[in-house]
């Protein structure tokens, strides 16, 4: 509960140093949940399937890079599949193309990562001794949670940087 009491601290903390651009773009809060949520749930759904794989077996040491190649090729192929959605509503909603390119590809990243954490980190944990079923979760969302965000700023701050 600290990792995610700390962690949820400084993703407060990157939206706190984005502030200007939330106040001149409002829009752009609109999508937070959105980048957050998408990863959140691509990480969860990696971790799980890690689980189930290494409890059934199906995992090693010496396969495990297949596998996260494979996981993270997954998770690359739904964030460009809902980040090309997600960009189209945006870029519809806000008749802003760099506003739908923004969107779009933070959800492909964020999604990326979260789907390589969601599987790296659980691995990590059992490599190290601890009970990844209990401790994958908090370092996984807060991880997907801040690097979301900092995509997702980023983004917005390259594509529509004059706006602001």
């Amino acid at each position: 509960m600290l990792i995610t009491l700390i962690g949820g601290m400084l993703a407060g903390a990157v939206i706190g140093v984005y502030e200007d651009a939330l106040e001149m773009i409002a829009a752009v809060a609109i999508f937070i949940p959105v980048i957050m949520d998408m990863g959140g749930n691509v990480g969860t759904q990696s971790s799980t399937i890690f689980t189930r794989a290494i409890v059934l077996g199906q995992i090693s040491e010496v396969r495990f890079a297949k596998h996260l190649f494979r996981e993270t090729k997954i998770g690359f192929t739904m964030g460009i599949m809902l980040g090309t959605l997600a960009g189209l509503v945006a870029y519809i909603w806000q008749q802003d193309v760099n506003f739908g390119w923004a969107v779009g590809i933070s959800l492909v990243l964020t999604m990326t990562i979260a789907t390589t954490m969601g599987f790296f980190v659980p691995f990590v944990l059992v490599k190290l001794g601890f009970d990844q079923a209990a401790g994958s979760d908090p370092v996984i969302t807060k991880v997907k949670d801040i690097s979301g965000l900092l995509i997702y700023f980023f983004s917005v701050s390259i594509f529509l940087g004059q706006l602001m």
